[in-house]
């Protein structure tokens, strides 16, 4: 039918495989920078993850040495103890009643 159209011309052909080998590399560029990426935000989500088990274990360290205080306090001073959890409790009653 159409006699000396060859079906495999190189228009392009050279183009094609330069162009597929451009594409690869910057798929490759693009690549690399998203695991760049992904690695940066698990080394920062590590980071914040450890800094916020510290304050953690600080905070309950903190909460304990109080309570420790508090526990002796009581146990050396037990009239005292009970007066002051008195007064507490009589001021909150005549707060929270109005």
């Amino acid at each position: 039918m159409l006699q000396g159209f060859d079906m495999k011309t190189n228009h392009g052909s050279t183009s094609t495989t330069g162009g597929t080998s451009a594409f690869e590399d910057k798929l490759d560029s693009i690549t690399d920078s998203v695991k760049g990426l992904v690695d940066t935000g698990t080394e920062k989500a590590e980071a914040l993850k450890t800094k916020v088990v510290d304050l953690k274990d600080e905070a309950f360290s903190r909460g304990n040495a109080l309570l420790d205080g508090a526990t002796d306090y009581i146990q050396e001073n037990p009239f005292k103890a009970v007066g002051i959890a008195f007064g507490i409790g009589y001021v909150a009653m005549r707060i929270f009643r109005r």
